[in-house]
């Protein structure tokens, strides 16, 4: 099967969905400012190297255990579904699509299946347990997640926002690859 392979933050949302979806959360449940120290904290062992990727989620992912996950994204997505950058609502539905991201499944998968997404290989998470199952889905991760998920699929084009971490992804492609800046899409090769 032939598909094009999406990048989702900064590529098909405009900007980092992971940000709004926090600030969304601590909006409707005030009670989660009291993680906002060790949040911050976190926040500052990330930033120096000293806590991992996936740590750094569970941190920031951890209130959710608390609130039913699938109701709160998709009141998010009701209110931001409007970020969503025009030119892939509007992208070539011959081929399958794919969205491989760092965000987390549950928190993308509302408005991947509104827009007609076939796959969605992204980093998982138990929002039961506020637990990363795996390695955070970037870099070179994308492509051994492409592998084990994807692998039945010839990737056509590929559209990411970071050419440098995104990099390997941007492999994939047997045809075109794209770079896409604040919703505008840019040939690379």
């Amino acid at each position: 099967m032939i598909a094009d392979l999406y990048d989702f933050d900064k590529t098909i949302f405009n900007g980092e969905s992971g940000t709004y979806f926090y600030l969304f959360e601590l909006r409707r449940h005030p009670r989660f400012l009291l993680y906002l120290p060790w949040h911050i904290i976190t926040l500052i062992g990330f930033a120096l190297g000293i806590v991992p990727t996936e740590k750094f989620k569970e941190a920031f992912y951890a209130p959710l255990k608390s609130v039913d996950c699938e109701k709160e994204t998709t009141l998010f997505w009701q209110k931001y579904a409007h970020k969503i950058n025009p030119y892939f609502v509007n992208r070539d539905r011959s081929v399958k699509t794919i969205v491989c991201s760092a965000s987390p499944v549950f928190q993308i998968k509302p408005i991947c299946d509104r827009l007609g997404v076939d796959l969605i290989v992204a980093t998982e998470f138990d929002t039961k347990t506020g637990k990363a199952i795996g390695l955070n889905c970037k870099d070179g991760e994308k492509v051994e997640r492409m592998k084990k998920y994807a692998d039945e699929y010839t990737i056509r084009d590929v559209y990411t926002d970071n050419l440098k971490s995104d990099g390997p992804l941007l492999t994939l492609a047997t045809e075109n690859k794209y770079h896409v800046v604040k919703g505008k899409v840019t040939k690379i090769n």
